[in-house]
């Protein structure tokens, strides 16, 4: 395909994402209330069910950015199948199987990381954050800071939540193996609590960590599901190491002989020095016959 074939593609596929992105928004927008108080959940009782607003227009303007959030998780199948569908033959034809499954399994598993940090970690990480000295602190939250954090928040988990998809692909190609990340997990921890800090809402530590923990989690499913995808070249490291054992071991008996071998011949020579020592006398013998 040439290069205004490929752009046209793009155009065509980017047309398909924003027409459903366009529709998920309207039927988010009539839902408005639910998705209000359903993140307004996790804070518990501490914010009576209600958030302040500071402008004349910050409670539209709120209601069209959850329209607009609600709309972009919904939409999230439909981009990664229009994406995939885009890059697909360049990386090869992997096969319709392998695209459903692709598709299916990273939709999956981004709704799961919402579910996630919606149920364990926003709650713990907005409750004890709201809670911090209230004797000191007046907690006046304004829907501008509240909504950003937490749907920031949720993203962040269902993003962590594709590494193992990411696992899954690259697995698939031959890009990687269990061998290799567990060779490099602990390189892999200190990066998961980097990306933890850099994608986390909020720059307090506690919530860090607690984005840091599934990341880590994940990390070691992606293990598993790299063992059970490419099992091939981690036998094969394997048996490379065992014979790159044997063939060491087969050396070091090598060089036992070896090393016996100039003792041998020194044994051999000594015999030789005692010839040349016996000749002299043989000469010496042969000459005083002849004197005789």
């Amino acid at each position: 395909m040439t290069l205004i074939e490929h752009l046209d593609e793009l155009r065509s596929r980017i047309i398909k994402v924003g027409v459903v992105f366009i529709l998920a928004t309207i039927a988010a927008w009539f839902f408005r209330k639910d998705i209000f108080y359903l993140l307004l959940d996790p804070a518990g009782n501490l914010l009576h069910g209600k958030l302040y607003v500071t402008s004349v227009a910050e409670q539209f303007i709120s209601d069209m950015k959850l329209a607009l959030y609600v709309a972009f998780v919904l939409t999230i199948p439909v981009i990664l199948y229009q994406v995939w569908a885009f890059v697909a033959p360049a990386v090869g034809d992997m096969g319709r199987t392998f695209t459903y499954i692709l598709i299916t399994l990273a939709s999956s598993l981004f709704i799961a990381g919402i579910v996630f940090g919606y149920l364990f970690v926003v709650p713990v990480g907005v409750q004890f954050l709201l809670s911090w000295d209230t004797e000191r602190y007046v907690t006046i939250i304004t829907p501008t800071y509240y909504l950003a954090f937490v749907t920031r928040f949720l993203l962040a988990c269902g993003i962590v939540f594709e590494l193992p998809a990411a696992t899954y692909v690259c697995a698939k190609l031959g890009l990687i193996d269990a061998a290799m990340l567990k060779r490099y997990r602990r390189h892999a921890i200190v990066a998961n609590t980097i990306l933890a800090a850099a994608i986390t809402p909020s720059p307090d530590p506690f919530s860090m960590l607690l984005l840091a923990v599934p990341l880590i989690m994940m990390f070691e499913l992606s293990i598993i599901i790299a063992r059970y995808v490419n099992p091939t070249t981690e036998v094969t490291a394997h048996e490379l190491a065992r014979d790159e054992t044997d063939d060491d071991n087969d050396v070091s008996e090598e060089d036992g002989p070896e090393e016996d071998g100039p003792e041998e011949d020194e044994l051999e020579e000594e015999p030789d020095g005692d010839d040349l020592d016996e000749t002299p006398d043989d000469h010496s013998e042969d000459g005083h016959e002849r004197d005789l």
